[in-house]
């Protein structure tokens, strides 16, 4: 639904209404102060398209809005394969502000080739061992095993349906 801002002149109030679209030709709403007519007024729009974050803004930052990359996945929602780093870009995406992770990264990874650092590599976990659920050798073979039947069951179907030759 819309988000429309309005303004009643007698008593000076503005106020938002959220409005459905098959009523907003109306341009007149009843003031909740007064309940005179008031006049939707023209306010500044911000919408965005594709699911993405709006664009920052130029020349200023939110203090009050965490940097992006600090963002944290909930314990329970955070794979355990899942490294440091996806994981904190999974919290951004989470957020609406996948794009902006993905500049704000790309920006330092950037600047650090101008200055010649070298590029972090990801680091193993720290009790040594992968958590991929495919480094699980008895995972991967019932998954493997699982394929192998499913593959077998629609074969059996494809030649169940073929029409027989007369006798």
């Amino acid at each position: 639904m819309p988000l429309y801002e309005c303004r009643c002149e007698p008593c000076g109030v503005t106020f938002e209404v959220l409005v459905p679209l098959s009523a907003a030709r109306m341009r007149a709403r009843p003031c909740p102060r007064c309940a005179r007519p008031a006049r939707r007024i023209i306010s500044a729009v911000s919408f965005m398209m594709g699911g993405g974050s709006p664009p920052p803004a130029v020349g200023r930052s939110d203090p009050s809005r965490p940097e992006v990359t600090s963002l944290k996945v909930p314990p329970g929602a955070r794979l355990c394969w899942m490294d440091d780093k996806s994981a904190s870009r999974f919290a951004a995406y989470k957020h609406g502000r996948g794009a902006e992770y993905d500049d704000t990264v790309a920006a330092r990874a950037e600047r650090s080739a101008q200055l010649g650092v070298p590029a972090a590599k990801n680091q193993p976990h720290p009790h040594g061992h992968d958590h991929s659920p495919l480094a699980d050798p008895a995972v991967y073979a019932r998954r493997r095993a699982a394929a192998a039947r499913k593959l077998k069951v629609a074969e059996s179907k494809e030649i169940a349906s073929r029409p027989r030759p007369p006798a």
